[in-house]
């Protein structure tokens, strides 16, 4: 995940600190005499400043079509409506190098920040008790669970047939600028058309003959447009050079499927740079490297457990190949030469 991606997990990861420490005074304000008051930041309240000054609206620049998981969804929607992080960068133009304010001075911008803090963790506190807001959760759980166990079954699934996988990683860009609101969904009906010819064509080019699965997910971002994340596996008796067909399929996406339009990455080409290897050659007996690989492909669900990209059609925006059916055959997995 990108770094907004990882700041939404822990905004989500958050709410239920804010939730399980209703009582925490957010501030604490002790009168120095003459109108001199010390204001001290509790450690929720400084995490609260740090994610709404820094984030907020990053991630809103970063996700403009997407729904968020309901513990980031609360958290994002309160804050924009208490018009937090306008008071918090108020209180940071006083330059402040002490935690002391003048009533008549300082002090109400200060008093603003602890106010609308307060709002904010009361609304968030509300809503969370709902029965309407707990379905929510459970709904989301339910989902990820549903998820992540599917594709660990799937993946389990392929290395009970093959003796060895070669796993192939790439990230499909589009590479068309997106110019205007109007322009995403045009750009997102171009993308899904892409995306669905390369696996259409995929059954009759010989690039992928030893190709026995697939993984994907379709994530957007501002700068780069609609892009996929696409991991393939292949029967590693017919394949050998992963780097080199990674690199073939990548060109077949550019200069094919896009007509010149696309780019890719690679990712097997920088295999030697991976701290836990998942891609490239595999054989079943490798327990690392195929928790390495269920760990990448557990991101591309954690991403959209946390943010979900609304499409205009409602279409997926994950998807794998079949569970293959257990083996019943007592000889075991074929072996690769």
């Amino acid at each position: 995940m990108n770094s907004l991606s990882n700041q939404l997990a822990q905004i989500g990861q958050f709410t239920q600190t804010i939730i399980s420490q209703p009582d925490d005074p957010l501030y604490i304000v002790t009168d120095q005499g003459n109108g001199l008051l010390q204001v001290q930041p509790t450690q929720l309240a400084k995490s609260i400043e740090t994610l709404v000054e820094h984030y907020l609206y990053e991630i809103m620049e970063e996700f403009p079509i997407h729904g968020f998981h309901p513990y980031v969804s609360i958290f994002v929607k309160n804050a924009l409506d208490c018009n937090l992080r306008s008071a918090i960068e108020h209180q940071r133009s006083l330059k402040k190098t002490n935690d002391l304010y003048q009533i008549g001075v300082d002090y109400e911008v200060m008093l603003d920040v602890i106010i609308r803090m307060r709002i904010f963790i009361k609304q968030i506190l509300e809503v969370t008790e709902t029965l309407e807001f707990k379905e929510l959760i459970c709904n989301a759980h339910r989902t990820a669970k549903k998820n992540r166990e599917g594709m660990m079954r799937y993946i389990d699934s392929l290395f009970e047939h093959y003796s060895r996988l070669v796993v192939i990683r790439l990230d499909l860009h589009e590479d068309r600028p997106i110019m205007s609101h109007n322009d995403i969904e045009k750009k997102y009906w171009q993308a899904k058309y892409d995306f669905k010819r390369l696996l259409n064509n995929a059954k009759m080019n010989s690039l992928f003959d030893a190709m026995v699965g697939y993984i994907w997910s379709l994530e957007y971002g501002p700068e780069r447009g609609y892009h996929y994340h696409l991991v393939l596996f292949f029967d590693g008796s017919q394949v050998r050079d992963d780097v080199y067909l990674a690199w073939q399929i990548g060109d077949y996406w550019k200069s094919v499927i896009t007509n010149g339009r696309g780019s890719y990455w690679n990712c097997n080409d920088k295999k030697a740079g991976y701290h836990h290897l998942g891609i490239g050659m595999i054989n079943y007996s490798d327990v690392e490297k195929i928790n390495n690989l269920k760990q990448a492909a557990a991101y591309l669900i954690k991403v959209d457990h946390y943010v979900r990209m609304l499409t205009p059609d409602n279409g997926r925006t994950f998807g794998r190949g079949e569970i293959l059916p257990p083996r019943t055959s007592t000889v075991g997995r074929p072996r690769a030469a």
